[in-house]
Protein backbone atom coordinates (compact mmCIF):
# COMPACT_ATOMS: atom_id res chain seq x y z
CA UNK A 1 0.00 0.00 0.00
CA UNK A 2 1.54 2.97 -1.00
CA UNK A 3 1.55 6.63 0.84
CA UNK A 4 -1.81 8.41 0.86
CA UNK A 5 -3.91 5.22 0.39
CA UNK A 6 -6.41 4.10 3.25
CA UNK A 7 -5.52 1.30 5.30
CA UNK A 8 -7.93 -1.67 6.64
CA UNK A 9 -8.88 0.77 9.90
CA UNK A 10 -9.99 3.96 7.37
CA UNK A 11 -7.04 5.85 8.44
CA UNK A 12 -5.19 8.11 5.87
CA UNK A 13 -1.30 7.12 5.96
CA UNK A 14 -0.02 10.55 4.59
CA UNK A 15 3.95 10.49 3.12
CA UNK A 16 5.80 13.02 5.83
CA UNK A 17 7.42 15.60 3.62
CA UNK A 18 11.19 15.10 3.38
CA UNK A 19 11.93 18.18 5.17
CA UNK A 20 10.20 17.47 8.23
CA UNK A 21 11.42 14.13 8.36
CA UNK A 22 15.43 15.53 8.81
CA UNK A 23 14.14 18.80 11.24
CA UNK A 24 12.69 15.87 13.38
CA UNK A 25 15.56 13.76 13.31
CA UNK A 26 17.61 16.87 13.71
CA UNK A 27 15.55 17.55 17.19
CA UNK A 28 15.80 14.11 18.64
CA UNK A 29 19.43 14.08 17.96
CA UNK A 30 19.80 17.60 19.91
CA UNK A 31 17.78 16.38 22.97
CA UNK A 32 19.88 13.77 23.26
CA UNK A 33 22.81 15.63 23.17
CA UNK A 34 21.59 17.69 25.82
CA UNK A 35 20.73 14.86 28.14
CA UNK A 36 23.70 13.37 27.49
CA UNK A 37 25.84 16.44 28.38
CA UNK A 38 23.28 17.32 31.32
CA UNK A 39 23.64 13.96 32.75
CA UNK A 40 27.51 14.43 32.62
CA UNK A 41 27.95 17.57 34.22
CA UNK A 42 25.33 16.46 36.70
CA UNK A 43 27.40 13.51 37.52
CA UNK A 44 30.78 16.01 37.75
CA UNK A 45 29.18 18.74 39.66
CA UNK A 46 32.47 19.22 41.96
CA UNK A 47 34.84 20.69 38.88
CA UNK A 48 33.24 23.72 37.12
CA UNK A 49 34.47 23.72 33.55
CA UNK A 50 37.34 25.49 32.83
CA UNK A 51 38.73 24.31 29.23
CA UNK A 52 37.71 27.24 27.09
CA UNK A 53 38.04 24.82 24.26
CA UNK A 54 35.00 22.98 25.64
CA UNK A 55 33.53 26.64 26.66
CA UNK A 56 33.27 27.43 23.02
CA UNK A 57 32.66 23.89 20.86
CA UNK A 58 29.56 22.54 23.39
CA UNK A 59 27.40 26.18 22.51
CA UNK A 60 29.06 26.03 19.10
CA UNK A 61 27.30 22.02 18.30
CA UNK A 62 23.84 22.91 20.18
CA UNK A 63 23.53 26.14 18.16
CA UNK A 64 24.71 24.62 14.55
CA UNK A 65 21.94 21.63 15.70
CA UNK A 66 18.95 24.05 16.00
CA UNK A 67 20.23 25.59 12.99
CA UNK A 68 19.53 22.54 11.07
CA UNK A 69 16.21 22.45 12.45
CA UNK A 70 15.27 25.62 10.92
CA UNK A 71 17.34 25.13 7.91
CA UNK A 72 16.02 22.19 6.99
CA UNK A 73 12.29 23.61 6.81
CA UNK A 74 12.93 26.87 5.05
CA UNK A 75 16.26 26.04 2.89
CA UNK A 76 15.92 26.02 -0.23
CA UNK A 77 15.96 21.62 -1.08
CA UNK A 78 19.39 21.57 -2.36
CA UNK A 79 20.91 23.57 -0.23
CA UNK A 80 19.40 21.84 2.08
CA UNK A 81 20.06 18.13 1.01
CA UNK A 82 24.38 19.05 0.75
CA UNK A 83 24.26 21.00 3.90
CA UNK A 84 22.60 17.84 5.81
CA UNK A 85 25.29 15.28 3.58
CA UNK A 86 28.09 17.59 5.21
CA UNK A 87 26.92 18.42 8.44
CA UNK A 88 25.51 15.10 9.99
CA UNK A 89 28.52 13.53 9.41
CA UNK A 90 30.91 15.86 10.56
CA UNK A 91 28.39 15.00 14.19
CA UNK A 92 28.90 11.32 13.42
CA UNK A 93 32.60 11.84 14.35
CA UNK A 94 31.71 13.51 17.52
CA UNK A 95 29.64 10.74 17.95
CA UNK A 96 32.53 7.90 17.28
CA UNK A 97 34.17 9.75 19.65
CA UNK A 98 31.39 10.18 22.36
CA UNK A 99 31.88 5.54 21.82
CA UNK A 100 35.60 5.83 22.23
CA UNK A 101 35.24 7.97 25.67
CA UNK A 102 32.45 6.41 26.85
CA UNK A 103 33.20 4.96 30.46
CA UNK A 104 29.34 4.11 31.50
CA UNK A 105 26.45 2.15 29.90
CA UNK A 106 24.44 4.58 29.92
CA UNK A 107 26.86 6.46 27.82
CA UNK A 108 27.11 3.66 25.07
CA UNK A 109 23.31 3.12 25.18
CA UNK A 110 22.79 7.17 24.37
CA UNK A 111 25.75 6.68 22.25
CA UNK A 112 23.85 4.01 20.16
CA UNK A 113 20.84 6.64 19.40
CA UNK A 114 23.25 9.37 18.83
CA UNK A 115 24.53 7.62 15.43
CA UNK A 116 21.74 6.48 14.98
CA UNK A 117 20.04 9.45 14.24
CA UNK A 118 22.90 10.69 12.21
CA UNK A 119 22.87 7.78 10.01
CA UNK A 120 18.98 8.56 9.72
CA UNK A 121 19.98 12.04 8.51
CA UNK A 122 22.38 11.42 5.88
CA UNK A 123 20.64 8.33 4.67
CA UNK A 124 17.18 10.29 4.05
CA UNK A 125 18.71 13.45 3.04
CA UNK A 126 21.23 11.22 0.33
CA UNK A 127 17.68 9.21 -0.81
CA UNK A 128 15.59 12.62 -1.29
CA UNK A 129 13.11 12.13 -3.69
CA UNK A 130 13.75 13.69 -7.05
CA UNK A 131 11.05 14.61 -9.85
CA UNK A 132 12.65 12.14 -12.43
Amino acid sequence: MGSGEQADSGLVNPKVNIRILLAVFWICHFALWTFGDMFSLLQEMGEPVTDSLILFVAPTTAIVQALMVVFCLVGRPAYVRLTNLIVAPVYLLFNIGFFVDATQGWEYYLGVFYVLFNVLIIWHAYRWPTDH
